[in-house]
């Protein structure tokens, strides 16, 4: 697959002074792109014409523009721009980022080198609204900015598997390429579960594409991280998501209740594509998030303890801890 084509599929909301800086790192890559499905998901600013503006001056024959006419949320849109996107190789991408210019280049090489490699995340640099690096301490047995929770080989390509990813995403999607056989893949699924009676509990749309994409290709066997970092990766008070953890405790109850909601979703796609092992260490992942849900929403401090104690092991210390140290100070009103 040397000649692979290769796409970009980039969604807009709203996008303030950063797009042009994006869109101009996607226009100067070293492996230009196929084509570019950019799809707006009812931005009420000037977003759309911004984008027909820079498409028009760069003469840009290959970019194409979608609007939704109602807000569907980040990740109907992502679905729809791979819906829309029809290269070999699909880079996933958001509309406030920096990219470096040979990010095109060294991932499509890894694909072209590495036959097994369906999806591949690289790894990035944290920067500042100014585009300027922010340093991060990277913990013991870390990669990827704490991401990956195990050691990898640095500034190499490495495997990553089913339970790399359960508790907690490797990568943001802006990270990723995906080879269209899993976007369809995926899509697939999406289209199934539409089709059922009773989908509320395990509804794929509240797990991000991007996570959900990753899943699908470490049950294939071909999930990859390469630890070189390609691209920029913008932190600012306007990021969907970001690398921040939530201290208060209203904050965490939410995101519990949604990061069950999650893990409900991996068990379906689990029950759908994974082998009998996959199966069990997903349940055994959605049943500890339910449970922990559960938890705090009923402030039982027995649970959390135990849940902090017997999940130390796994790497979990922080996400426990903070649920333990938010809802004692709850009682207190802090």
């Amino acid at each position: 697959m040397n000649t692979m084509t290769i796409g970009c599929a980039l969604t807009t909301y709203n996008s303030n002074a950063y797009l042009e800086q994006q869109l101009e790192t996607l226009v100067n890559q070293l492996r230009p792109f196929d084509e570019v499905i950019i799809v707006d998901d009812a931005s009420t600013n000037d977003t759309v014409q911004r984008l027909n503006r820079f498409i028009a001056d760069h003469q840009l024959e290959n970019w194409k523009v979608f609007r939704h006419e109602q807000n569907q949320g980040f990740i109907q849109t992502f679905q729809d721009a791979l819906f829309h996107s029809s290269s070999d190789l699909i880079f996933l991408c958001d509309h406030d980022d920096l990219w470096y210019p040979q990010k095109t280049k060294v991932m499509t090489e890894q694909f072209v080198l590495q036959p097994q490699l369906q999806v591949l995340a690289c790894s990035f640099d944290l920067v500042d609204a100014k585009g300027e690096q922010i340093q991060d301490e990277l913990m013991k047995n870390r990669a990827n900015h704490n991401l990956i929770h195990r050691s990898v080989n640095p500034g190499q390509l490495n495997e990553m598997f089913v339970q790399d990813i359960l508790r907690y995403n490797f990568a943001p999607g802006c990270t990723i390429a995906l080879k269209k056989e899993i976007a369809q893949e995926y899509l697939d699924l999406i289209h199934q579960q539409a089709q059922m009676a009773n989908q509320e509990e395990n509804n794929i749309l509240s797990l991000p594409h991007d996570w959900a994409i990753s899943i699908l290709g470490a049950v294939n066997g071909g999930l990859y991280y390469l630890d070189q970092p390609l691209m920029g990766y913008r932190q600012h008070e306007h990021n969907t998501l970001g690398m921040t953890r939530r201290h208060d405790y209203a904050d965490r109850l939410k995101a519990a209740k949604l990061e069950a909601k999650q893990k409900q979703a991996l068990a379906y796609i689990m029950d759908q594509k994974g082998s009998d092992q996959q199966k069990a260490q997903t349940q055994q992942v959605k049943d500890l998030y339910v449970k922990r849900a559960n938890a705090l929403e009923n402030k039982n401090l027995f649970s959390l303890t135990w849940m902090l104690l017997t999940t130390w092991p796994q790497g979990m210390f922080l996400t426990f801890g903070l649920d333990l140290k938010t809802t004692l100070f709850s009682f207190v009103g802090r």
